[in-house]
């Protein structure tokens, strides 16, 4: 039809693939949330899961469950702004109106 492949993929090939984009980025942010706090957790390095083990040395429950807590915190606005990030995305999509997930 006279498309230039640029064209065709902003407008027919991106918009085809981005509820499935977006579905990967779902699956993949909480488990990226682990690993980065397991990998500070066992490599010893000063964010969240550096400071939960150093609680854990010196028997400091409060300090591992609020680790704990802003982890899942984190967790969930994460997920929320995803699925806010889905709705404006793919407000033509069936998922934007009635998410299978969040």
């Amino acid at each position: 039809m006279g498309a230039k492949e640029r064209e065709i993929l902003w407008q027919i090939v991106l918009p085809a693939e981005l509820p499935q984009i977006i579905t990967g980025l779902l699956v993949a942010l909480p488990l990226s949330l682990i690993v980065a706090v397991v990998t500070e957790m066992l490599m010893g390095g000063y964010g969240l899961g550096g400071a939960m083990m150093t609680a854990s040395r010196f028997a400091n429950s409060v300090g591992v469950f609020a680790g704990i807590v802003e982890i899942a915190a984190v967790g969930y606005v994460l997920v929320k702004a995803m699925a806010i990030i889905r709705r404006r995305l793919l407000i033509w999509h069936q998922e934007a109106h009635d998410p299978s997930t969040a």
